[in-house]
C-alpha cells in the first residue's frame, strides 16, 4: 500500500504556525470513548466500501490571532504545497469508523464524540502522530459508499492566542484493492 500524505501536508503548516508564535501549552484533549461506548452508540450512518481511496485537501481558513499577513500567506503557501499531490489510504472489510478516520488522517485517533445518521457524520477525535495531526480535531460532513466530504477544524494554541485551522478533506474510491 502506498503511504498516505495528510501528515506531510499538515506538518509544514504546523511548522509555519510555529513561526507565528511559540507554542508552550499542550492542546486540550477530550476523553476518548471506550470501545463499548463507540459500539453502543446509535450509528446509523453510511460506511465506505472497502478499497483504496484518494483524498484531496483544501485549506478553508486559518485564523491565527497576532499573526501578520506575511505569516498567514506563508502558512497558506505551506499548506498548498503539501496538498498538491493526492493522498491514498485503504479501507478494509469490517473497519470501524475510528480505524477509518485514523487511516485517513495518518494518525492514531480516538473518538470522543460521534453522530452518524444516513450520509451525515460529525464528531470529535484526538489524534496522535509523529508528524501531522496531534490533538483535538472536530469533523463534520457526508459519507457515502464510495466517497466522503468532510470539514475538519484543528485548534492550535499559540503564544498570541489559539489558532484555528479549517480544511476540507474529499475522499473518492479509486479501486477495489489497496496497493
Amino acid at each position: 500500500m502506498r503511504p498516505t500524505r495528510p501528515a506531510r501536508t499538515l506538518l509544514p503548516l504546523a511548522a509555519a504556525l510555529a513561526l507565528a508564535a511559540c507554542n508552550s501549552e499542550e492542546p486540550a484533549i477530550d476523553a476518548a470513548l471506550t470501545g463499548e461506548e463507540v459500539a453502543g452508540m446509535s450509528d446509523n450512518g453510511t460506511a465506505l466500501q472497502p478499497g483504496e481511496y484518494s483524498t484531496a485537501l483544501e485549506l478553508i481558513e486559518i485564523d491565527a490571532p497576532g499573526a501578520s499577513e506575511e505569516q498567514l500567506a506563508e502558512m497558506r503557501s505551506e499548506f498548498a504545497s503539501g496538498a498538491e499531490e493526492p493522498q491514498l489510504y485503504c479501507v478494509t472489510d469490517g473497519m470501524s469508523r475510528e480505524d477509518w478516520l485514523s487511516a485517513m488522517a495518518q494518525a492514531s485517533c480516538t473518538l470522543s464524540s460521534l453522530t452518524a445518521e444516513g450520509s451525515s457524520i460529525e464528531g470529535a477525535m484526538s489524534c496522535n502522530a509523529d508528524e501531522g495531526l496531534n490533538g483535538r480535531v472536530e469533523f463534520a460532513g457526508t459519507v457515502n459508499q464510495s466517497d466522503a466530504d468532510l470539514r475538519l477544524t484543528y485548534p492550535l494554541p499559540l503564544q498570541t492566542g489559539e489558532a484555528t485551522v479549517r480544511f476540507g478533506v474529499k475522499s473518492q474510491r479509486t479501486g477495489d484493492s489497496c496497493g
